[in-house]
């Protein structure tokens, strides 16, 4: 099978996303975390989202001590496991904005820190998700790998407060509906805007390649459980279909390299040098 180069860039970068995210799990940015005995971010300092409380140094002991369920992602900024988590946990705090006996809440850790409300010891090691029940018994952490379903169900099991499941469960549905909806659109819009990808599209496979690639990135996104199901489909077109698709690259790339090569020409017919010059970096400029 011969692969445009941007396709296994996609697919590469959806798989290594979701790699690092596997891996990221459990670490932070720094190796030694020694915060103060107490640092707070301003205690009205968080934008709106919806759901979402922002709880800092200042307000952590009020909002946990007020008789409700209070689930708190500990994070940092620079964790890459954190930031992967992020939008999960909007996503559980959007849907749960109703149930007002539960709290979903961050702290940044970089920023706030009581030592009295929780140990520097247990931040080592982020993100941490830990629940604070409301009848004030010893709060739980949650011990697995953290996605969409764990979060959720860690949520059900572990909260004292009753709350409206179905009701929860029919608005995250909705939410999964709108961000698949929405990772849908940027796909159809890079096909008609890059080349290569809309090569893929129109080759003997390209619908099935197009579709494993949106439902990977679907799956990562939301995180979710991986979805290859669309790739095992691919394998099996282009097994069926290898001729086909090997002579539909061979003249794909004939193509490209004839485009190229009248680029180069028509620089050289008017004076220009057949690839641009690449910029050179001063040598006094600081580079990451």
């Amino acid at each position: 099978m011969i692969a445009p180069r941007s396709w296994r860039l996609v697919m590469g970068t959806a798989c290594f996303g979701a790699l690092r995210w596997a891996q990221g799990f459990g670490t932070r940015a720094e190796e030694k975390y020694e915060p103060p005995p107490y640092m707070s971010e301003g205690k009205y300092s968080w934008p709106g989202r919806p759901g979402l409380t922002r709880l800092v140094a200042d307000n952590a002991k009020e909002v946990t001590t007020m008789g409700k369920d209070v689930v708190v992602e500990f994070y940092s900024p620079e964790c890459h496991a954190c930031e992967r988590l992020s939008p999960v946990i909007r996503h559980v705090a959007e849907a749960m904005q109703d149930e007002h006996n539960i709290i979903i809440a961050q702290m940044n850790v970089d920023s706030n820190h009581d030592e009295s409300f929780v140990s520097g010891k247990d931040l080592k090691m982020l993100p941490v998700i830990r629940l604070f029940p409301a009848d004030g018994s010893k709060p739980v952490d949650l011990k697995d790998r953290s996605n969409l379903p764990g979060i959720m169900k860690f949520v059900e099991t572990n909260t004292s407060h009753n709350y409206n499941k179905e009701r929860v469960k029919k608005t995250s549905k909705a939410l999964i509906k709108k961000t698949k909806s929405r990772i849908r659109k940027v796909v159809e819009k890079q096909l008609q805007e890059d080349d290569t990808m809309h090569a893929v599209r129109y080759s003997p496979c390209g619908d099935k390649q197009i579709e494993a690639m949106t439902r990977l990135l679907i799956s990562v996104t939301t995180s979710e459980d991986l979805d290859f199901s669309g790739v095992e489909e691919n394998q099996k077109c282009l097994a069926m279909k290898e001729k086909e698709n090997k002579e539909y690259w061979t003249q794909a790339l004939k193509a490209s390299e004839t485009v190229l090569s009248n680029i180069r020409t028509r620089r050289k017919e008017i004076g220009l040098p057949e690839e641009p010059a690449r910029k050179k970096i001063p040598k006094d400029r600081p580079t990451n």
